[in-house]
């Protein structure tokens, strides 16, 4: 558990920014698995987002932004019920705050059935108060850095507060896994499997990817995926940091384009195998079938009810 003294010295919420002004945002229906928990201090980022009776997970990207999935807040709930834990372990977390806005992407899909890749499940809060005393993570979106790391094979790092192989929940864990497959416009990949995965309350939390430079940078927002262990997919950032400065007006693009469309994502740059995200066949493709059936329902598999969970 991180000390209150520690935590303090490594994370600060200042005074709370100016109101800003409400946001509307579209209605809705609607443990890290396998890895081990981290050590004080680690990726301090990596923040608890508690929605109702769901936990979700999401990365502190400035001082007052945190970047997480739109399934978490697609069923409109009021900004001041939505609230952000630091630290190691959220039940005994020393330091807390609220949203004061947010905004949930407009093309977000949440009909499996009709929208099978690339769902746009994207979202951004903005804090009450100010976070200091953490470096924040770049967002993926310089070409010479997608070329270092974005290709099958690649390794990546899922960081969230979801349930693990013994069905605890609320405590940051992270497991080191790769990129197994994209989605053909690679705006979304697959990562994870063989017991490496993301789980239920993982939701929206971030798959980093280590740069030459031992740097590392959000690469990916979960999203959903098979059964714990099998793998999960990733939203890409970098199309939708455009739309988060128009929401928020915090600039997170890094490259001079003003699209937001000027990186070649292309796995095969790396010449490697077909980069096209695939069902598995057999049972587990079967599987993935029938879930679609209930997707509406089924897209909260990786947010996860506080009061299901012995802890």
């Amino acid at each position: 558990m991180l000390s209150p003294s520690l935590l303090a010295a490594l994370v600060t919420l200042g005074a709370p920014p100016a109101p800003a002004t409400p946001l509307t945002t579209p209605s809705s229906e609607d443990a890290i698995y396998g890895g081990v928990e981290v050590a004080d201090g680690d990726w301090p980022e990596v923040v608890a987002i508690e929605v109702g009776d769901f936990l979700c997970t999401g990365t502190v990207v400035t001082e007052e932004l945190v970047l997480t999935a739109a399934h978490c807040l697609v069923k409109n709930p009021p900004a001041g019920s939505v609230r952000v834990y630091f630290g190691n372990n959220m039940f005994s977390s020393a330091l807390s705050t609220v949203a004061t806005d947010y905004g949930v992407h407009p093309a977000f899909c949440g009909d499996t059935t009709v929208c099978k890749e690339d769902i746009h499940d994207y979202a951004w809060i903005r804090l009450r108060e100010r976070v200091t005393g953490i470096s924040f993570p770049r967002v993926m979106g310089l070409q010479d850095e997608w070329d270092q790391a974005m290709y099958p094979g690649s390794e990546v790092t899922l960081v969230g507060y979801g349930l693990d192989e013994v069905q605890r929940i609320g405590r940051k864990r992270a497991v080191t896994t790769t990129i197994s497959a994209f989605s053909d416009s690679s705006l979304e990949f697959r990562a994870g499997g063989e017991g490496k995965d993301s789980c239920q309350g993982d939701s929206g939390g971030p798959a980093f990817v280590r740069l030459d430079n031992n740097e590392y940078v959000l690469a990916g927002v979960l999203s959903r995926g098979y059964d714990c262990g099998l793998g999960g997919f990733y939203g890409v950032p970098y199309p939708v940091l455009c739309w988060i400065e128009e929401e928020s007006g915090i600039n997170l693009k890094r490259d001079e384009c003003g699209a937001c469309d000027c990186l070649e994502m292309d796995p095969e740059r790396h010449d490697k195998a077909s980069c096209a995200v695939t069902r598995p066949r057999g049972p587990q493709g079967d599987a993935l079938a029938l879930l679609a059936v209930f997707a509406c329902g089924l897209l909260g598999r990786r947010r996860r009810r506080l009061s299901d969970m012995s802890l």
